[in-house]
């Protein structure tokens, strides 16, 4: 039988042994795209823009083409074994097109033009087929051509250079087929998905950030965040288009991913890394690109309708997109329309428990929602145009506005049931330039601008009606940048690449109480220039013994902010090929992330009065020290003054194995992973994930435990004014108490401070395979991540703690596998998830908390075009998510996070979900 502890053991051998099989004298490896190496190849299509799609998806190839330069013309049929530019030879062979060899197995199909062809040649190693987008620049388009290559310039993450991919850095790609064929509803149920992104973060299951997120940091939307490697939302750099986008919460930030339509989706981009060099100081644990489509030619309409099979909870969404190319440009609008109802706690019995309302136990399921109802219309429309030779100007405008309703217990057992309407409501609008000032040089101008305004009117319903509060946020930012990239010089490993640029970004940030003040008001300027290189030092032409190709990736950027001074921060990459299969890299980076505006232009400090005794009895919290009998307390709240920047370093090292190439083809891909994250803002943890009012009882058993200064007993006069010149919101006083007098004690745990420090480390795992048999093209594929290490420090005198596998903490191994079949027109993955047991807390009384692993299907079935007229483009899916509809495991109630009894970091209440698509192209 396997044991949790051998499946962990058995995971962490894999990656041994994939290393070992990389060293010369392993597995036999073919290059398909060496002009000498054949691949199996079955392709009947009808048009030549199929049987491009069917070549690239067999053979591993990244195709470009423009819709219209392939429009009308008839597919070729291929059945045997091929070498690729035999291939495109064939399925060219009578049109005015032909393949011109890009970056790595990057292939532009162009009209002739009288141009000379390119002949197509073995690059230096094939880039991960499983995680690496097509590349498109002139940096390879035939020198003898007179003016140069006008192609669509595709976004490449993590980078800043034309015609490569950051290859010393972990970097996965999702395509459209991807995210499509997972069977998600939503962007951000994709994400959900992923080992390497943490759930623990801002999501729509709680508005209390959790743990990793500070404690204190209130989501206020139901938004979700990316949140990679459990680090906190704030710490992953969400881009869109690989720009920048207007963050929300109520101190701004992170990106809510919920506003971004996957109809609109051509591909999620994930660097699991620092990337402060390239986009700026909060790319603390890495970047999240999403990326739209933006080259369609025709209608697609789609529709999908999905419910649980226990309860009520229903999902609807109906996207349209109408797109059009022509030679010198295209244009794409796509709408959708997405609608769910809530999920309340009496329909998940098994995780329901009791909670405690003004200190007597009562049944609050009816009142209790696990997931808000939401609907949201988004509108996405991009625009491309190419103007002479030389220029190219392309523009995208995105637009949600989100609606939510949700019912919540608060976030304390004397708090009451609320119900809270949310409205959001974003724009993003980008503006590039591209100019081709020779053939190896060009020059970006990009402009961006976003905006994201949330209103939230929350009415108490219980014990008694109350008049309803709203506050309102705004953020928005706007820039402007200039790059210029290109080559410098031919080295004898191959030509030096570099870029330069400069930025200028505008911020803006308000939280205001209607009818009372604003809480939050900050604005923020940054000026940024930056520089990166690569540096070929072995290459094709001076290889070695065990030195194919060698490589150092180097960039740094200096960042100006007008509220936190300048700050540089560099990157150094490295990428030694040693053999031909096999691909060594490492990195390491630093970032220094100033507080969010909504931090570093709070106006939220407070302090309330309450005597002891009275929040003792409300919360049964036992008398500490008799000392303490019949005193007042103050307890602060809100943001401390005087912040500093958070700063951390990140360090990984990894390999990229292709042991068979072709059919079958077999990679593998590991990544370790080291970031130290320090001068953390954040509330005070008390142990037990309790709220602040247990810290005093906690003190006193242990001085050390918490940071100096967290709870001041006694306090005299001098420290007793200092707490009041420093508070910008009058002295709330309650529970009996009328004066500031008989003060027994300061807390200050609920004060967001620069406290704690986070250090993890940890591998990802990739295996892919992929093979053709009598009965059609089978898939396999696993994705994991394994935590060594989540230590936690409250502060620099406090001790270090290990938070790995306990409650809202990330868990030490999650994988997601995937077996999938395409036949004709069907195609069929099964994905299995699995999320490693743990403990409630680290303390030798801890609870259990088992395994969970959930299983998922998705079918599709496209349609034979010569079925019938009406059926031509047609497409129908089915897609069940938690096949068995396993309960996640049952944990403790957690008031102070309005959370029942399971852990939404890592797991979901939702349960079996079945959903049937529709789709038609035109």
């Amino acid at each position: 039988m396997i044991t949790a502890t051998s499946f962990k053991r058995y995971f962490v051998s894999i990656a041994a042994v994939a290393l070992a099989a990389g060293s010369p004298g392993g597995l036999a490896w073919a290059d398909p795209f060496n002009a000498s190496e054949t691949v199996r190849l079955t392709i009947d299509e009808d048009t030549l823009g199929a049987s491009l799609h069917a070549f690239g998806k067999q053979s591993g190839a990244q195709i470009l083409f423009s819709e219209t330069s392939v429009s009308g013309r008839a597919g070729v049929r291929l059945d045997g074994t091929y070498t690729a530019a035999a291939a495109l030879e064939a399925l060219l062979n009578g049109t005015d097109l032909e393949a011109v060899r890009g970056q790595g197995n990057t292939f532009i199909i162009r009209h002739r033009n009288n141009q000379k062809k390119e002949t197509l040649k073995e690059p230096d190693l094939p880039r991960r087929v499983s995680d690496t987008p097509a590349i498109a620049s002139d940096a390879e388009a035939d020198a003898s051509s007179p003016e140069p290559l006008m192609v669509n310039k595709i976004i490449v993450t993590g980078t800043s250079l034309r015609g490569i991919t950051p290859e010393s850095s972990p970097l996965q790609v999702y395509s459209r087929d991807d995210i499509l064929g997972s069977g998600v509803t939503t962007t951000e149920q994709f994400m959900r998905t992923l080992p390497q992104n943490f759930g623990g973060g801002s999501t729509e299951f709680t508005t209390q950030g959790l743990p990793t997120d500070g404690g204190s940091q209130n989501n206020g939307a139901y938004a979700t965040g990316a949140n990679l490697r459990g680090l906190g939302s704030g710490a992953t750099l969400t881009l869109l288009n690989g720009g920048r986008v207007a963050p929300t919460s109520t101190i701004g930030d992170f990106v809510d991913l919920s506003m971004i339509p996957v109809s609109a989706l051509e591909r999620i981009d994930v660097l699991s890394d620092g990337a402060s060099s390239i986009y700026g100081g909060d790319a603390v644990a890495g970047v999240v690109n999403l990326v739209l489509r933006d080259d369609f030619d025709g209608a697609e309409t789609a529709l999908r309708y999905g419910r649980v099979t226990q309860g009520d909870l229903e999902e609807a969404r109906f996207s349209q997109t109408l797109g059009k190319t022509w030679a010198s440009g295209n244009i794409l609008g796509t709408y959708e329309y997405f609608d769910r109802t809530s999920l309340g706690l009496s329909e998940r019995p098994e995780i329901s428990a009791p909670t405690l309302l003004n200190g007597g136990e009562i049944e609050v399921v009816d009142a209790f929602n696990l997931l808000p109802s939401q609907n949201r219309n988004s509108l996405v429309l991009s625009g491309r145009q190419a103007v002479g030779d030389k220029l190219q100007l392309a523009s995208t405008v995105l637009y949600s506005n989100r609606r939510v309703k949700n019912s919540s217990v608060g976030i304390s057992n004397t708090s009451s049931v609320a119900i809270s309407h949310i409205s959001s409501e974003g724009v993003a609008a980008s503006l590039v330039a591209d100019y081709a000032l020779s053939a190896a040089w060009d020059l970006t101008l990009d402009g961006n601008y976003s905006h994201i305004h949330n209103e939230n009117r929350q009415q108490i319903i219980l014990p008694m009606p109350r008049v309803p509060g709203e506050a309102k946020t705004r953020s928005s930012l706007w820039s402007v940048g200039l790059l210029a990239r290109g080559d410098l010089f031919d080295l004898p490993g191959g030509k030096m690449r570099a870029a330069l640029g400069g930025q200028f970004r505008r911020e803006d940030f308000d939280l205001v109480l209607v009818g009372n003040s604003t809480i939050r008001d900050g604005a923020r300027d940054i000026s940024a220039v930056f520089a990166e290189v690569l540096i070929p030092l072995v290459g094709e032409t001076n290889s070695l013994p065990g030195i194919n190709r060698l490589e150092l990736n180097l960039s740094g950027r200096i960042d100006d902010y007008s509220d936190f001074g300048s700050t540089s921060n560099p990157k150094a990459g490295i990428v030694w090929v040693p053999i031909e299969k096999l691909r060594l890299r490492s990195s390491y980076s630093t970032s220094f992330a100033p507080p969010t505006l909504g931090q570093s232009g709070a106006l939220d400090r407070g302090v309330g009065v309450l005597p002891y005794d009275f929040i003792r009895e409300r919360l049964q919290i036992p008398l500490p020290d008799p000392r303490l009998d019949g005193v007042n307390y103050m307890i602060t709240s809100g943001t401390a003054d005087n912040l500093k920047p958070e700063t951390s370093r990140s360090y990984t090292a990894g390999f990229d194995y292709t042991a068979l190439a072709g059919d079958p083809s077999l990679t593998f891909s590991a990544s370790y992973y080291n970031i130290k994250f320090e001068d953390r803002l954040g509330v005070t943890p008390v142990p037990g994930n309790l709220n602040a009012n247990y810290a005093p009882g906690f003190a006193l058993a242990d001085p050390t435990l918490f940071p100096e200064g967290t709870v001041i007993f006694f306090p005299d006069a001098d420290q007793i004014a200092a707490v009041i010149s420093s508070l910008t919101r009058p002295i709330t006083f309650a529970g009996g108490a009328t004066a500031l007098e008989n003060i027994g004690f300061i807390n200050n745990a609920s004060l967001t401070r620069n406290l704690a420090s986070t250090e993890t480390s940890g591998i990802d795992l990739q295996i892919n395979y992929q093979i053709a048999t009598d009965f059609g093209q089978v898939t396999a594929s696993l994705n994991s991540n394994y935590i060594f290490d989540f230590i936690q420090r409250s502060s620099d005198t406090t001790p270090s703690v290990q938070t790995l596998n306990t409650l809202y903490y990330p868990v030490d191994l999650r994988l997601r596998g995937q077996l999938g079949l395409q036949r004709g027109g069907f195609s069929g993955s099964l994905f299995v998830n699995y999320v490693d047991s743990y403990k409630t807390d680290t303390t030798q009384s801890a609870g259990n908390i088992g395994s969970w692993t959930t299983a998922d299907l998705s079918l599709t079935w496209d349609f034979d075009p010569g079925t019938s007229s009406w059926l031509n483009g047609s497409s129908i899916g089915l897609a069940i998510t938690n096949v068995f509809d396993t309960m996640p495991p049952r944990t403790p109630p957690q008031s102070g996070f309005s959370i029942t009894g399971y852990d939404p970091a890592n797991a979901s209440p939702l349960g079996r979900f079945v959903a049937f698509e529709l789709r038609k192209s035109f």
